[in-house]
């Protein structure tokens, strides 16, 4: 079951990770400082990119621990809901999409759900490697990337800002 225990990213996808939280400069400059901070946005990266990838359990491990887990549940539990309510591709049906955010997790049935999960986690892994890391030979390179990346994914998804945060006012209200 998901988030209930050590997480492991594995084979390809593991060194990907090393290299996304490793220094990429003399002062220790890192792009993510933890492997859980990875976890936390890949699978929000993998989804909006419409990228999934599959489990490589070839090679090395890296590790995120079920302690620092655990102090992230709320958002871990948030990012798992909000794909499974947004992933109409996987299931076209808006109340089967309910029933798996919020009633079949941690339950046998929801497996196939979990693994969908997982593979958005390893898909965004991928691409923030492939826009971040994976063409960058120089500590300014980094820099660039991100900043690049991050006007990439405002032009494609910041028209949409503002009214994303008048559908949270009104869920509030």
């Amino acid at each position: 079951m998901l988030f209930k225990g050590d997480y492991s990213f594995r084979g390809t996808h593991a060194d990907k990770v090393i290299e996304l939280t490793a220094s990429f400069d003399d002062r220790g400059s890192k792009l993510f400082i933890r492997n859980l901070d990875v976890y936390l946005l890949a699978p929000i990266v993998g989804f909006l990119y419409g990228k999934k990838a599959d489990l490589d359990a070839t090679g090395k491990t890296t590790n995120i621990l079920y302690d620092a887990m655990s102090k992230e549940t709320t958002t871990l539990w948030f990012n798992y809901r909000l794909i499974m309510l947004l992933d109409s591709g996987n299931q076209p049906d808006f109340e089967q999409r309910v029933e798996k955010a919020f009633r079949q997790y941690g339950q046998e049935q929801a497996k196939p759900d979990e693994e969908v999960y997982e593979s958005y986690v390893r898909g965004g892994v991928d691409l923030l490697h492939e826009k971040l890391v994976a063409a960058a030979s120089a500590p300014e390179d980094y820099l660039k990337n991100l900043y690049e990346f991050m006007e990439e994914f405002e032009e494609r998804y910041g028209q949409n800002s503002e009214e994303i945060l008048n559908l949270v006012q009104l869920a509030r209200n």
